[in-house]
Parts: C-alpha cells; sequence; structure tokens
C-alpha cells in the first residue's frame, strides 16, 4: 500500500512601506564633473608671512545637476587623496580647519564648494568641503556647481620642487556623489629668496650709559670701543641669491643717525653704524643698497654684522636718552 506523505509549507515575506533612504539625479542629469589646473610656477617670497595667498581660482563654474531626495540626510565632502591632513592654525570664521597640506611643505591648499548662482566672493565665510554638513530634507535640489582652489603659504619654502594634487575632491547628497573636482597640472615651486630669522625682524640695541666727559674734544665717533655695541641680522637663504641690503634713517649728515628729540632726550649726540664689530673702523653709509653675499646652498646662512656707536655731533653734549631708529630693508636677485 502506498504511503502519500503531504507538505505544506508556509513562506513569510513582506515589502517595507517605505523605500531605502536616498537621493537620485533627475532624469537627464549626472554627477558634475570639472577639472581646474594648477598654475604652471609659482615664485614664494620666502620672507612673506604665513597666510599669504600664492595663487587662487576664483569660483570656477562646473555643469549644472539636479537631484530628489525622498528622506532628509545631510551633505558631505571628501577631499582628494593627495590632499594631506589639516594645518594647524588656520580656520574660517566659523572655526573650520581651511588649509591642508601638499606634497610641498610650505604649501597648503583650500578647496571650496558652492550649489548656487550667487557665490560668497569671500573665502573665509565659505565652508570647506571637508567640513560640510548642511541638511538634506525630502525636496528636490537644482545644484550649480562651482568650485574654488587656492594655494597658501603655511610656513618656509626653501626646497621647491613639483606641486601636485593627485585623486578627486567630491561632494555628495546622502549617497549620491553630485560634483567632482580633479586638479591637474603641476606646478613648479620657486623661492629665490631669504627668511629674516624671528631674532632679527625687530632689534633693539642697548648701548651702554656713557659720560659727556668721555666724547672727543671736537666733533667726531666715540671711540672707546667697550662704550660700542655689537649685534647681527640673520637670515636663511636658497641657493643662488643675491643678498642686497640698505639702511635708512633719519640723518643730519656724516652718515650719524640722529637722536630722537624731546623732552628727556639728550642733545648734541647721535648714533653712527659700522659694518663688522665693535672693533671696526669701516663706516657703514646710510641709504645705500649694499651686497653682502651670494649664496652657493640651499638653507644657507647669511649674517649682517653691525656695530653702533655714540657719535658727537655738536660742540655742546647735554645729558638725556638717546633713541635712534633704523630701517632695513632687504633685496634679493
Amino acid at each position: 500500500m502506498k504511503k502519500i506523505f503531504l507538505f505544506c509549507l508556509l513562506l513569510l515575506g513582506g515589502l517595507s512601506t517605505t523605500a531605502w533612504a536616498s537621493c537620485s539625479f533627475d532624469s537627464g542629469y549626472m554627477t558634475s564633473q570639472l577639472s581646474i589646473s594648477l598654475p604652471a610656477t609659482i615664485s614664494v617670497p620666502v620672507d612673506a608671512t604665513p597666510g599669504t595667498e600664492l595663487w587662487s581660482s576664483g569660483w570656477v563654474s562646473g555643469s549644472d545637476n539636479s537631484v530628489t531626495c525622498n528622506s532628509s540626510g545631510v551633505v558631505s565632502g571628501l577631499l582628494a587623496g593627495g590632499i594631506g591632513a589639516a594645518v594647524p592654525g588656520f580656520t574660517n570664521s566659523n572655526g573650520y580647519p581651511s588649509v591642508f597640506q601638499t606634497n610641498i611643505e610650505g604649501i597648503g591648499i583650500s578647496v571650496y564648494w558652492c550649489n548656487n548662482a550667487n557665490c560668497n566672493p569671500d573665502y573665509n565665510n565659505v565652508t570647506p568641503i571637508s567640513s560640510l554638513a548642511w541638511s538634506v530634507s525630502a525636496t528636490r535640489y537644482a545644484l550649480k556647481n562651482s568650485w574654488w582652489v587656492r594655494l597658501v603659504k603655511t610656513g618656509p619654502i626653501l626646497n621647491g620642487g613639483q606641486l601636485q594634487v593627485s585623486g578627486t575632491s567630491g561632494v555628495s547628497y546622502q549617497n549620491l556623489p553630485v560634483t567632482q573636482l580633479t586638479l591637474t597640472g603641476a606646478t613648479t615651486v620657486t623661492s629665490r629668496a631669504c627668511e629674516i630669522n624671528p631674532d632679527s625682524k625687530n632689534i633693539t640695541v642697548p648701548l651702554p650709559t656713557v659720560l659727556r666727559s668721555d666724547f672727543p674734544a671736537g666733533l667726531g665717533v666715540l671711540t672707546d670701543n667697550s662704550k660700542a655695541r655689537a649685534f647681527q641680522i640673520n637670515l636663511r637663504c636658497d641657493s643662488g641669491v643675491q643678498v642686497w641690503y640698505r639702511i635708512d634713517g633719519a640723518s643730519s649728515g656724516n652718515q650719524v643717525l640722529d637722536n630722537a628729540s624731546g623732552p628727556g632726550m639728550a642733545s648734541g649726540v647721535g648714533v653712527q653704524l659700522f659694518l663688522g664689530d665693535a672693533s671696526s673702523t669701516l663706516v657703514h653709509p646710510l641709504a645705500t643698497r649694499a651686497l653682502i653675499a651670494t649664496t652657493t646652498g640651499a638653507g644657507q646662512a647669511v649674517s649682517i654684522p653691525l656695530a653702533a656707536k655714540y657719535y658727537k655731533t655738536a660742540s655742546t653734549v647735554t645729558g638725556g636718552q638717546v633713541a635712534v631708529t633704523a630701517t632695513v630693508t632687504m633685496t634679493y636677485e
């Protein structure tokens, strides 16, 4: 006798009552692709302060597109793989990191994106793409895609080289990449110049106290070297740079810096500068351009040795303070 077994198989399943949260392109649109070419060369003044803009693309428009989102979410940005970490000390007005490392130490990069037709011309008030976290609602977005790239000095640049940024930067609405930026080309970085050492940017030279009897009977410099003070202007320079400088200051003649006038100030006395140490007899001329060195190696140290000495400018010297001011102007070729 045959036995027949019957099995009842119950399969349970279902469909979600809500679709997966996402954004999608409207018909006829796709990811906006834009390329911006880096400058062929940049010549960087080494003594330019950090934060100096070296190059800027301004706002560059890419293609428009349109997306529709079916739920809330956020806009996010991603920097290209060839861009490094945030450089400390560089933030925009909202406190977001705004400058990032490149492959050339001392040069940073900023990347911004704008989604409308009226992009803010002040980059400091634009959110860098790495900090994007704008809210997205369940609605349609008509996007005007524009990008802005800046190269910024972040510190000393002595070796130069080829600045390149590999990879693409992009912006996404939730899970959807709506725009991407590729930086093309390579920038040759040169910086044939010098950087003044921090200890030489503002120099105060304290001269010793002297007596009227220390001065010569006639006009002229006080020859007692113990009453002079030597000092240096220190720099660090690239290779192959001619380093020129000029010293200027108020002077009534004889290459002597005039003492300041006013209550409590001495009269009949000024200060004369000499090239070398306190024993030098080589008077340094004022308002005259002079060559101090032609460098032969990268990062070469260059010093301008000077000495300050009292100078009797009138037959009568009265007691008081002595304070003279001189300005040193550096030029490089």
